[in-house]
């Protein structure tokens, strides 16, 4: 049976996710501390400062919950910050450490380099897919809704990966096993976000 859980650990905009899984018909577990009980499908939000967000998960034990829930073959969704504090290291937030579930930093996007470009990255961008399996039935350019100040611009080994633009070239979601991440918010990126939903919960 497949049970949907979304970890609220201090992350913004968790009720837009809730609205669009409510929209497609499925309840969910809001967990607010680590429970014992086993889910099927999870999701890592994250709109916030990567630091505090690291020592949120750290301190109400999700980390090791994730990484035990993930072993268990649970499917993992991380998004935005929830998406980089799977990896190592942000510029963001110096000293502070990430999951380390996947190999990479997260660098802060340089917009006097690139054009003079406005930061945060806000807007719709169009997605390059890659051999990536949950983007089924959504097409290779896709546009999906964007917040963010840093980026990731070396794909991590071993791993099925999209890529967009914003001055340079960057990774915005990443397919690894049973983890899935994405930079851009599907839950704001309208009939197409919320398919790429669906298919996360199809798994």
């Amino acid at each position: 049976m497949k049970e949907i859980a979304i970890i609220d650990y201090g992350a913004g905009n968790i009720a837009s996710i809730i609205n669009s899984l409510e929209y497609l018909g499925r309840k969910v577990k809001i967990l607010k501390e680590a429970p014992d009980t086993h889910y099927s499908h999870i999701i890592l939000p994250g709109v916030g400062s990567f630091g505090k967000l690291s020592d949120n998960l750290k301190t109400l034990n999700f980390d090791k919950y994730i990484i035990e829930n993930l072993k268990k073959g649970s499917f993992l969704f991380g998004i935005c910050v929830g998406m980089q504090l799977l990896f190592e290291k942000s510029e963001e937030s110096p000293g502070k450490s990430g999951l380390g579930i996947l190999e990479g930093n997260f660098e802060k996007i340089l917009p006097f380099k690139n054009k003079f470009l406005p930061l945060p990255h806000v807007g719709f961008s169009k997605i390059n897919n890659i051999n990536v399996k949950l983007f089924e039935n959504i097409q290779s350019e896709a546009y999906f809704y964007f917040i963010h100040s840093y980026y990731l611009k070396k794909e991590p080994r071993n791993t099925n990966y999209c890529t967009s633009e914003y001055g340079e070239k960057f990774v915005s979601f990443i397919e690894k096993d049973n983890i899935y991440a994405s930079q851009f918010h599907p839950e704001k990126s309208h009939k197409t976000g919320l398919k790429l939903i669906e298919n996360f919960l199809k798994l």
